[in-house]
């Protein structure tokens, strides 16, 4: 078998599987469902991913392979604007991302989670021995840096520039947005969950977020301005 066709095959499983773990989760999707899903054998699925964690790995990879490229496409097309810009566009471009691949991001957050777990030498036990020894898990232990290398270097791009206050550390600013995008993602749910004691208004909520985190990067006195919107945060 060619090169390309394993590709091509091992692409068609991968994207029956997101349709499906989008659909149904990926605890309640089955291999046989996904192996159906893409008109390929279940001795063929298995024969290129060895369980639904690993093709859940291989999908993380994907994830972070794409987001990647998101990052260098927003660096790379505002070279000539200036750090803040950059990363006014970086932060809309990771949400509307987030958004529209939702299984593909809950992969990279699920990743990060276990990196965590992964860290913890005792807690360490409590991930299958197979997915720690995976090729893609020891890929994805690397290339989760690719992704904040590039934030970082906006952030230094902007402080150089003058649009992004001088006293900040790139690379401690930048794991705090990171952390900030990550939360306010995984909220959305919670905020549009109704009924609900807490009244919060969805785009002045997300109109506040943006306002606080891009605060951060200019300080007050320069603070990113936003079309006013009716109603209260609370």
């Amino acid at each position: 078998m060619s090169a390309y066709s394993r590709q091509q095959k091992e692409k068609k499983i991968m994207e029956a599987a997101i349709k499906l773990f989008g659909e149904k989760g990926l605890h309640h999707t089955k291999m046989d469902e996904v192996a159906k899903f893409a008109r390929i054998s279940k001795g063929l699925t298995y024969f290129y991913f060895k369980s639904k964690e690993e093709l859940y790995l291989a999908i993380t990879k994907k994830a972070f392979e794409e987001l990647k490229e998101v990052f260098q496409h927003t660096f790379q097309n505002g070279r000539d604007e200036s750090g803040f810009d950059n990363m006014n566009a970086l932060v809309k471009n990771f949400l509307a991302f987030a958004e529209e691949k939702k299984v593909l991001h809950q992969a990279m957050v699920d990743f990060l989670r276990m990196v965590g777990t992964y860290n913890h030498p005792e807690r360490r036990k409590s991930i299958p021995e197979e997915l720690t020894k995976s090729t893609y898990f020891r890929k994805l232990l690397n290339l989760q840096y690719d992704i904040p290398s590039i934030g970082v270097s906006i952030i230094s791009k902007g402080i150089r520039d003058g649009s992004i206050r001088p006293e900040l550390q790139p690379e401690t600013t930048f794991y705090l947005i990171w952390t900030m995008l990550l939360g306010y993602e995984q909220l959305h749910g919670s905020i549009n969950y109704e009924p609900k004691s807490l009244k919060i208004h969805e785009e002045v909520w997300n109109n506040a977020f943006l306002k606080f985190l891009f605060e951060l990067l200019k300080g007050t006195q320069n603070a990113h301005k936003f079309q006013p919107v009716q109603g209260k945060l609370f």
